[in-house]
């Protein structure tokens, strides 16, 4: 059984994670590569108890990225994340949060992966309710506006619990396909 939701907000998610590896970058050099003869995978770098946030051009909303830790590896320019947490603040749109309890990011943001505990909360605005939607892994490919999973999933609104396995958001679309074993329950007294 196939469902179509709209869930636009974990896009704004994947546009962090992209940023802020390119934040990282910044200082003009590109990302070194390790020797061929290196076997052993070393960090170049790593941030504990970090918080990095970015604002947009009128200071009118931000984006706060905050975790545990976080390795970045020259060899291919990956980086994980220990418990990140994501929170996003943007003029006529409610704040979204997201956390996991870890993530793993490709090059410049090209796949990231989000294990463990993955909770991400739409607050409540402009007439809808809150939004949260679990799940245990969800890959995100910022340059298709893509996000998928193909382990159970789990979407609380207002009135409605949709619990499906697999689902893939298309951004580009503004649509969410629950990909098997959908099962929605309405409840009219939330």
């Amino acid at each position: 059984m196939t469902g179509y939701l709209r869930l636009g907000f974990l896009f704004v998610i994947i546009a962090l994670f992209a940023s802020l590896l390119f934040l990282l970058n910044q200082d003009g050099h590109a990302p070194l590569l390790a020797p061929e003869s290196v076997s052993v995978r070393a960090p170049d770098y790593v941030l504990e108890d970090f918080s990095a946030i970015r604002t947009n051009e009128n200071d009118a909303g931000y984006k706060m990225l905050l975790g545990k830790k976080m390795v970045h590896y020259p060899d291919d320019d990956s980086a994980e994340l220990e418990q990140p947490r994501l929170i996003t603040i943007e003029p006529g749109k409610p704040p979204v949060q997201l956390k996991a309890n870890h993530a793993r990011m490709s090059a410049e943001g090209e796949d990231i992966y989000l294990s463990g505990n993955v909770v991400i909360v739409r607050n409540a605005g402009k007439g809808r309710g809150e939004t949260i939607l679990t799940t245990s892994l969800l890959h995100l490919i910022p340059a298709q506006d893509i996000a998928r999973t193909d382990k159970p999933v789990e979407i609380i609104e207002t009135n409605a619990t949709i619990r499906a396995i697999g689902m893939e958001m298309n951004n580009r679309t503004g649509t969410t396909q629950l990909l098997s074993q959908v099962k929605v329950v309405h409840d009219k007294k939330r």
